[in-house]
This record gives C-alpha cells, structure tokens and sequence, in this order.
C-alpha cells in the first residue's frame, strides 16, 4: 500500500504560468512539497503540446495566457483530450472569465499569491476527486456495458416512475428507443396488460416505489410494443435504495417468454398425447373423462359414453408383417376412428393396440351404438399399406353416464370389460355393459386369487378315470384329473377353473403337483396290488412345459422321487403343443420316448388333425375327442371320422383310445373298429384315489 509521501513522489504535474519568475517560484514550493514538476509552460499552445507528450497527473493552468488561446480554452481542451485534472492559477479574474472557467469543470482555484498549505491541500484534493471520478465513470462505463449486452430487457426509472435508461433489448422488445423514451413515464414505454381479459395491469414500477419492495408481473402478461406487437413476458422490478434505505428509483428487468411458452407448449402436448398417431394419450384422455364426469354430476340432462376398443388380429399383424407396418396400421386406424367421429368427441390411444373414445353430450345409448356401428363399418374395408393389404376389425365395449359411478375411471374398467365380452363372443362387434358383466369379473379375479393359494392350501385333488381294453374289459391304466375343492364353493369344475390357470400361469404348477400326487400313487398301487403291477397312469401336459429347457430333467425326477418306472408313466399332449414348434417338440418326444415314458395325442380331431405329422413323433397312441363318440350313433360322418382315424392310426403302428364313452352301443361300434381302448361314464367316472383302488381290486 502506498503511504501518503509515496503518492505524491508519484505525481508529476505541469505547470502553466507565463511570468517565469512565479513558474520558477512554483516549481520550487511543489517539489519541497515532494512532487515531481514535469515540464512548464507558458501558452496555452505549449500546455496542449506538453500535456499530450508528458501526460501529468494533474496541471496547474494560469487562466491568463499570453498567445492565441487563453488557461480556460488550453485547460477545457486538456481536460476533453486527455482526461487531465486542471486547477486555475489566478490573482484576479472578472466574473464573466469566472463563468467561462466553471463551465470547464476545473478542479480547484489557487489565488496568488498562495500559501504552501493551501497548494498542498488543493492539489491533493484534485487528483483524490479525479480518481474518484474516473472510477465512477469507468464503473458507470462496465455497467452500462453489462446491461447492453445481457438479454433481458431492461428499464431504469427515477422517483417518478420516468425512464432514465433503456438497454437495446428494452428498446427491441418496447419498440421505444432510449432518446425518445428518457423523461417518459414508464406506463407509457412499458405498456402490459392481461392476456386472457386485455385489461391493463398495474404498473409494478409504480408499486416497487411506493411500496419500497420487489415485485413480479402475473401470468400471462402482454407487453404490447409500440407497434402494437404483443410480446408474452415475464418481470422482476426493484427499487434503488441509498445507504439510508430511502428509494431513489426502480429499475425493471423482464424478458421475451415466447421461445418458454413455445417449450412449454410442447412438453405439454408431448405429456399429452401418443407419440406414433398424434392422438390423446391416456392422460389426457382421463382429463377430459374427469371434466364430463363432473359435468354430468352437475346437470342431469348430460350424457356422455365411454367406448373401448381393442384392435382384432393386431398380433398377427405384428408377427406376419413386422413392427414397422404395425405401426403405419395403428395410424391408419387412428385417422379412420377420427373421421368416424363429431370433432366435439374425443379419440385416444391408451397403448398398444388398444383404444378409448369419449362421446359428449349424446342424446342416449343408441347414439353410441350407433358410432360404434360406424368405426366398426369404417375399419372393416382393407387397409393398404406399402405393398400389403390387410384386414382387421376392433371389438368395442360401451358404458353409459346414466349409471351412479363415484370415479371416472370406473367407466373406462367397465367399458373394457365389454370389450372383453364382445371379444369373446366372437369379435368384430360391439357389447353394451351391463352390471351382471362386473359381477362376472369380480367372482373371476376373486376365483384367480383362491386359485393362486390353493396349492399352498392343498386344496387340490386327484381323481382317476379307468382307461379299459375294448378287448379284455379289463382296466389297464387311469388318467389324472385335477379337482378343486374349494373351502366355500366345493368342488369347482375343471371346465371353469383350468383355463384361468392356463392364463395366469398356474396350470404349469397344478401340472407338476398332479404328475407328483400321481405317479406316487400308481406306485403305491402297484406294491401293494399284486394285479396291477403292469398299471399306467397317464397325465396331461400343457404346451408352456415345452417351453422348458430343464423339462426331461423334472421328469425324471418326479419318477425317481416316487419311484415308478418310466414305463408306467403316460403323458398326455395336445396337438397344438407340439405342431406350434414342431422341430424342438419332435426333439424333446424323442428324448421322453428313450426314458421309456410312453406319449399320447390328446382330444385328437379337435385340432391340426394332421395324421402327416404323426410319423415325425414317437407317439404310442391317439385320443379321440368325446365329441366324435358321442355323435357315432347319430351321425354318418363322425363315425367315418373315427372308422379313419384308428385304420390311419394303425396303419402307423399307433393304438387308440375313444375318449367319452357312454353307450353300449358306442362300445359294439368301437370294438368293430378293433379301437384299442375306451375311457368315459359307460366304464367309470373319475374316482378319488380311495375308490379308484376298490376298482383295482375288484379286477
């Protein structure tokens, strides 16, 4: 840090004065006094000159020169070109000189003759003020420079709310320029109003002074431009306060929201809507639902319907043409709903294949069944995309407003259940809901929850059908057949709970329990029936089994855990299980057939029915579905059906078992066609395990 000696060594000064004995007398007193005389001078022409080549840190100017020009011109050029503090040497002066050297803003008056402290303090005074000065301009020079070059606008204003300053993104976005708006109060260059009512909104200049506090404008505010553009804007505005807190103005920053509101826009049709069809997604499908809901709580003549659609066939689609046609078809979908629609209802894509349309302020149920007749229509003619022509339909579920729902998303779960109902009975239509559907549903989730436990409760059984020779009368296995006795329902059907196991995913865990329950059975038959030691059992395996790449492994093991020779042991498949991936069944038959564990075609007629495939597996036997036993004595063309399937069946080395036999005369008829075995009511229900062996005994 530089002591007080230390700064004036530093200073040169140069001194103007054209009687040298009074220079000479100067010079001497200001460098006793420690500061360094640069040069002297004695014409205002020579002070320009000197002061341009020395650059002093300050000049001492006798305002009365001799020459051309005179102290008050040399110094207010001084000053103007170089930046170089002057103070007036003079011993006398008029008024009218004085008020010229005012106007030079000088930076003090020595009068001579001058005392030594009197020179000091004013020369020290000066270059303090100039630093002082300078700092002020060169903080005013970096602010300015900031505020120009930042990309808000802004407006500073004085204690009347008049505009003061102005940077060139203010005068962009006001349409004002910074000349014509200086003096100009605020409400006039900064004019906003709201954008919704158009109603002029306070000024905040105003508020920030009266009130001394920062302040905000609301959403959407309009600055209109003096062109009478309008511009969405967001603000913030401050008052100035001095060290003592009084306001002394406010200055307003706002900005340009336009590029924001776009963005903004954006995201919220983004959030909105389903990227591939550009329709409403389920977001906003639920909004608007809400809102009808609402409405039609508040006015009893409202009516509104739900209908949801599932796109028949979709997955056939997908797998046959590929993902990228699948799309192209869920837009031609989409646009084939929305003509097919009042541009005053609503069309969404929930996801997937799946769709949801809301119908406002309809007369009743008829108008919807009406709209669903026309997207049915609409999606029924071929649809052609690229090269390909395709068909497909949707099956539609519609719910009604009448109902007292207390949720809006209750409709949606109810028009779904309809769907599934359409679907189910045959696809292509529309099903109205009704409550008795929703009963239907509850009792079945509240069955899937019972069948998930089940297991875990040891609720399940095994009953065993005889399996006879046609030729001996004499029983020589049984099929497995699960029952579930539930603890409040009793004994459910299989009919009505294995295919919901299938479609949950249980079945392949109530297949395994069987199998184990069974074959360890059999085995226990077998030791203590001296008679049945040749017994089998067969057990039915659904297709997911084959599915597993560790399935011979689990087999094997259930025989090795109970015991029973693999040749006892029958398993029971269905066509579909091994035609659907015919190269890994054939494979995994194969490997079953080299444990000894003899295979059987189950329900054979109902499915592929393609006697072609059958020499590719090792199957040891066939099972005719009931359905052409039980028409055998009515009906010419299931007895041919059966009459051909055994001759191919042997031709192949492959024996038969009729499934569903009921009558004698269904037995004579069997045993002219030499069928190997029969299964059904005529010989015996299916028995539980206790039953089962006084039938094994009895033989």
């Amino acid at each position: 840090m530089l002591t007080k000696n230390a700064m004036i060594d530093s200073t040169t000064i140069l001194v103007v004065e054209d009687e040298s004995i009074v220079a000479i007398d100067l010079q001497n007193i200001l460098e006793n006094l420690g500061y360094k005389v640069a040069a002297i001078a004695n014409t205002g022409i020579e002070a320009i000159q000197k002061a341009d080549e020395i650059k002093p840190c300050l000049v001492l100017m006798d305002i009365r020169l001799k020459g051309e020009i005179d102290g008050i011109e040399a110094a207010e050029q001084i000053l103007s070109r170089f930046d170089i503090p002057v103070i007036y040497l003079t011993a006398y002066a008029d008024e009218e000189t004085l008020e010229r050297a005012k106007k030079t803003s000088p930076f003090g008056y020595i009068i001579k003759p001058f005392e030594e402290r009197e020179l000091n303090i004013t020369i020290e005074i000066a270059i303090y003020k100039h630093k002082m000065e300078k700092q002020i301009k060169e903080n005013a020079k970096w602010l300015s420079t900031v505020l120009k070059s930042i990309g808000d606008g802004v407006i500073a204003n004085d204690t009347k709310a008049c505009v003061t300053f102005m940077n060139p993104i203010a005068e962009a976005l006001t349409g004002w320029q910074q000349s014509d708006a200086i003096g100009r109060n605020s409400t006039e260059v900064f004019n906003i109003v709201d954008e919704v009512t158009r109603i002029t909104i306070e000024s905040p200049v105003t508020k920030a002074l009266n009130e001394g506090n920062i302040f905000s404008l609301p959403e959407k505010t309009l600055l209109i431009a003096r062109n009478g553009t309008e511009v969405p804007i967001g603000d913030s505005v401050a008052p100035i306060k001095d060290d003592k807190e009084n306001v002394m103005g406010a200055v307003l920053v706002f900005w340009d929201m336009t590029d924001r509101r776009d963005a903004e826009e954006r995201l919220r049709y983004q959030a909105f809507h389903d990227a591939l069809t550009g329709l409403p997604n389920r977001a906003l499908f639920l909004e608007r639902l809400d809102r009808a809901f609402k409405r039609a709580k508040r006015e009893r003549d409202y009516l509104f319907a739900v209908l949801f659609l599932d796109i028949d066939r979709f997955k056939i689609v997908n797998d046959s043409f590929g993902h990228t046609i699948g799309d192209r078809l869920l837009i031609a979908i989409a646009q084939r709903l929305e003509n097919s629609l009042r541009t005053a209802d609503t069309v969404a894509r929930l996801g997937g294949d799946e769709f949801a349309i809301l119908l406002e302020d309809i007369e009743n149920i008829n108008d919807a069944c009406r709209a669903a007749d026309r997207i049915l229509s609409e999606l029924s003619s071929p649809f052609n995309i690229d090269a390909y022509e395709t068909f497909t339909n949707a099956s539609i579920g519609i719910v009604c407003s009448l109902s007292s729902y207390e949720r809006a998303e209750d409709l949606i779960r109810d028009a779904d259940i309809a769907m599934y109902r359409a679907k189910s009975l045959g696809k292509g239509r529309y099903q109205v809901f009704d409550t008795a559907m929703h009963l239907q549903v509850i009792a079945l989730s509240q069955l899937e929850n019972d069948l998930r436990r089940a297991i875990d409760r040891c609720e399940f059984q095994v009953y065993y059908q005889p399996i006879v020779s046609l030729a001996t009368s004499k029983i020589v296995g049984f099929e497995a057949l699960v029952r579930w006795q539930h603890p409040q329902r009793g004994l459910v059907p299989p009919g009505e709970f294995i295919p919901l196991a299938q479609e949950t995913g249980a079945l392949m865990q109530i297949d395994w329990w069987v199998m184990r329950s069974a074959c360890r059975q059999t085995r226990l038959w077998q030791q203590q029936i001296p008679t049945s030691s040749l017994l089998t059992i067969s057990v039915n395996l659904c297709s997911k089994h084959f599915a597993q790449s560790n399935l011979i492994e689990q087999i094997d093991g259930v025989l090795r855990d109970t015991g029973l020779a693999a040749t006892s042991l029958k398993l029971e498949i269905t066509e579909s299980a091994i035609i659907e991936n015919a190269e890994s069944a054939a494979a995994t038959l194969s490997q079953l057939r080299a444990l000894g564990i003899q295979l059987s075609i189950d329900d054979f007629g109902t499915g592929y029915s393609s006697l072609s495939y059958l020499h590719r597996f090792p199957v040891n036997t066939l099972k005719i579905d009931r359905s052409f036993i039980n028409n055998m004595g009515e009906d010419r063309e299931s007895s041919e059906i059966v009459r051909t399937i055994v001759m191919l069946a042997h031709n192949l080395g492959i024996d038969v078992i009729a499934e569903g036999v009921e009558t004698r005369q269904q037995l004579t008829k069997l045993r002219e066609l030499q069928c190997e075995y029969g299964q059904g009511y005529f010989f015996s229900r299916p028995l539980p395990s206790q039953e089962a062996e006084k039938l094994i005994a009895i033989e």
